[in-house]
């Protein structure tokens, strides 16, 4: 492990899709317990920098844009902030690739962490501070656990209080209705519940719990949000979320979330927010919410299938987890 008792400026560089971003917060706020003197610089892409600010322990974060050469960027964006001399940065994946060399040796911070092939391609070489890696760190456990290893190979859990958190979110919560968020736009067809199944779930639900639905949905998908609406026995609205805030403080105004595996889940989860998701081909191991209020359905538990989907889990476990759910929420809502 390398020493972090004095302080000391780290750049962690996440790319890819927001839950990935999330999943570098057990890092982050464990480099913070180490000594809340360190100073930690996010460079993150500029699709996903919408999340940072609501993200704890960040000093300061800087954006690269998605689109365009990346070694052209990652040169210009490198050499732009190598005057800041970090001394430790991190490629913050659990997995390779040539952008956790390059970017690093641009950026010139003194130590240099990432997970490289075991047949070193070229940027790899630019990484004085190489971990070696193997599919079982990214498939035999969860992944922010692969990236906090990073920083300590002996860690072997995620303590509870390092989990992601989301603050400055404000939402105001029904205090009588139980209000459930689903959401009819996945970019995984196999992790996105069918319509029909959806109705059937929810009418069922109706009639024993006093509920709300919020319908969120992309402008892509407002045929398809109009159409589970027209489905339903019951008032429900539709919701477009412009903006990341936007969804962020719709979840968190919700009493449960029901939804497909995706960025959202991982977002429901740092905000604190009950929610049952239902897995398809994802691993439930590599990528489960962080989060207890979090129950988690599969097709196939633990096992990575392109054959899995959400779809084939049975509509009597998925009906017993939400009344199970819904059950304590309606306690919560009578007591206060």
């Amino acid at each position: 492990m390398i020493s972090t008792i004095q302080p000391q400026s780290f750049a962690i560089f996440a790319r890819s899709a927001y839950g990935d971003l999330l999943m570098t917060a057990p890092l982050i706020n464990f480099i913070k317990q180490q000594n809340p003197g360190h100073k930690i610089t996010l460079f993150v892409e500029d699709k996903n920098s919408q999340l940072v600010e609501f993200m704890e322990n960040i000093d300061a974060y800087y954006q690269i844009p998605s689109k365009g050469n990346k070694y052209l960027l990652y040169a210009l964006y490198g050499l732009k902030h190598r005057k800041n001399k970090y001394d430790i940065s991190i490629a913050a994946k659990t997995g390779i690739g040539t952008a956790n060399g390059f970017f690093p040796y641009m950026l010139g911070a003194k130590i240099r962490i990432s997970y490289v092939s075991n047949k070193k391609r070229w940027t790899d070489w630019m990484i004085n501070h190489p971990i070696s890696y193997d599919e079982s760190i990214y498939h035999e456990q969860h992944y922010a656990l692969g990236i906090l290893q990073l920083l300590d190979k002996n860690i072997d859990h995620i303590h509870k209080n390092l989990y992601p958190k989301l603050t400055k979110i404000i939402s105001e919560k029904d205090t009588e209705k139980i209000t459930i968020f689903v959401s009819v736009s996945n970019n995984r067809n196999a992790s996105q519940l069918k319509n029909i199944t959806i109705a059937k779930i929810l009418n069922q639900l109706n009639h024993t719990y006093d509920i709300s639905v919020y319908i969120s949905t992309v402008e892509d998908d407002i045929e398809k949000a109009t159409n589970l609406q027209k489905l339903l026995d019951f008032n429900s609205s539709i919701k477009l979320t412009p903006s990341l805030k936007d969804y962020l403080i719709l979840i968190n105004s919700m009493d449960l979330c029901f939804f497909g595996d995706g960025g959202g889940m991982h977002m429901a989860a740092a905000l604190g927010v009950n929610q049952i998701v239902l897995f398809g081909p994802t691993s439930t191991l590599t990528w489960m919410p962080l989060s207890d209020l979090a129950t988690v359905l599969s097709d196939k538990s633990d096992v990575m299938s392109d054959k899995s989907d959400v779809n084939n889990i049975p509509i009597n476990r998925i009906l017993s987890a939400l009344e199970t759910k819904l059950n304590t929420i309606k306690l919560n809502k009578q007591s206060t």
